[in-house]
């Protein structure tokens, strides 16, 4: 359910932990309308942690949609091995260091006979496109 023009700005603030300039959160918005996620808490609150693991990089409605069809592909409860064989085939110019380094750095163990849910997932699949 989309929230009120005036608390999404607060919402995302408070996930984030600092506040945003107007122009910041004009272009994240559109950059959500562009990717089309609907501005729910749940989405605010992935965005939020998103732009915490990579405070340098933009958030480009690009790279969400990336995320949003991976985790679309990936539903449910997904072995190591399955996500590593999918993101390979789609995306072969990930290196096998960036792989793993991601997910160390989230400070998740990747195993190929591991089971990662889709949530858990997210801020890597963010981190490996972004």
């Amino acid at each position: 359910m989309p929230l009120q023009k005036e608390r999404t700005r607060i919402i995302y603030e408070t996930c984030l932990g600092k506040s945003v300039r107007a122009y910041q959160w004009q272009e994240l918005k559109n950059q959500l309308v562009s990717a089309r996620l609907p501005l729910t808490v749940e989405n605010l609150r992935f965005v939020a942690k998103c732009k915490r693991i990579a405070p340098r990089k933009v958030i480009t409605s690009h790279v969400l949609n990336l995320v949003v069809e991976s985790a679309t592909d990936l539903s449910g409860e997904v072995k190591g091995a399955v996500i590593k064989d999918y993101i390979y085939k789609k995306y072969p110019s990930i290196s096998k260091h960036k792989f793993y380094r991601v997910f160390r750095s989230m400070g998740m163990n990747y195993r190929n006979d591991g089971t990662y849910s889709i949530s858990e997932l997210g801020e890597v699949l963010y981190k490996l496109f972004a």
